[in-house]
């Protein structure tokens, strides 16, 4: 009876161990932050990647996880190339390229600053935590990236949360209200069924991208914002035309500049959260920020030629 009694016991504790050891791991991975998304491929970051200048490309694909517990490195697999028209892919498959290294975080005006060093880097790559599904790529000047009318320098979390996260306070959003320019065009491409759904746009099933051309237009002598011109893939046939303002502060964050289209028409107004004069991004109507895809962001990005 005692052998018995033992056996028991110990077959026990072995399940309870095993149990145990189970969700040890399942919690081990969810430490894990994995990013994705599309960025530019221009000489900057190329540079920070040590891919030769003289490589064509027009989009990089990146897939990044930041191991919080072994301490703190990360894994960045990247796929690069020229873009294969029609389709999310590049041509003959494009080139891929993996990197290993530590990353460490700093606080810059209440905001975390996400540092990656790698010897298969040739400079450290840096980002800003927007929230917890959304960061957003450096220059070395610490300024936000600029992205282009088909991709931004935005990461997606691979897994977001639907956390109503309050928008960041960043120290270059109100230099929107000192620019001069009486008209500045913003484009981009975003995902297309969550903001339509959102925004009840009309979309097939299988729209999976909006593009993006949005105008706006200050009045000459008081240089207040006046009307809006967007075009968009769901509108091709007619513009969308309308006014615009800028708003300082949110429920969450009084400091946020936002840009908002047709404010006085709540159900059609589409608000953006100001990074800085170069960079916008979309916001849901409870004013926290769209997060993306592995394919494209919610960000719009000033046009830096007409």
């Amino acid at each position: 009876m005692k052998k018995l009694q033992f056996f028991t016991f110990t077959f026990i504790s072995f399940l309870l161990l095993d149990l145990n050891s189970s969700f040890s791991c399942a919690s081990d991975t969810n430490v894990n932050i994995m990013l994705v998304g599309c960025t530019p491929g221009d000489d900057l970051i190329k540079l920070q990647l040590s891919i030769p200048k003289e490589t064509t490309i027009d989009f990089i694909k990146w897939d990044l996880t930041f191991n919080t517990l072994n301490p703190n490195t990360f894994i960045l697999n990247i796929a690069y190339g020229e873009s294969q028209p029609n389709t999310l892919g590049f041509k003959e498959g494009g080139q891929r390229r993996s990197y290993q290294g530590e990353y460490h975080i700093s606080k810059s005006s209440n905001n975390e600053i996400y540092k990656l060093r790698s010897n298969g880097f040739q400079t450290d790559i840096e980002m800003i935590k927007l929230n917890e599904n959304v960061f957003h790529l450096l220059t070395p000047q610490k300024q936000l990236m600029i992205g282009n009318g088909g991709w931004s320098y935005s990461l997606n979390n691979k897994t977001p949360d639907k956390k109503k996260y309050p928008l960041p306070i960043l120290i270059n959003s109100a230099s929107i209200l000192k620019d001069t320019a009486l008209q500045v065009i913003y484009d981009g491409r975003t995902p297309c069924q969550e903001f339509a759904e959102e925004n009840n746009l009309t979309v097939s099933q299988s729209c999976f991208k909006l593009k993006w051309k949005l105008i706006l237009r200050k009045d000459p002598k008081t240089l207040q914002p006046t009307t809006y011109t967007l075009k968009r893939t769901n509108s091709r046939e007619t513009d969308i035309t309308g006014n615009w303002t800028i708003l300082k502060g949110t429920a969450t964050n009084p400091e946020a500049i936002v840009l908002q289209l047709d404010p006085d028409q709540p159900s059609k107004s589409i608000s953006l959260f100001v990074g800085d004069g170069n960079v916008l991004f979309f916001l849901h109507k409870n004013e926290t920020l769209f997060t993306g895809n592995d394919n494209f962001s919610f960000t719009l990005n000033k046009r830096q030629s007409k």
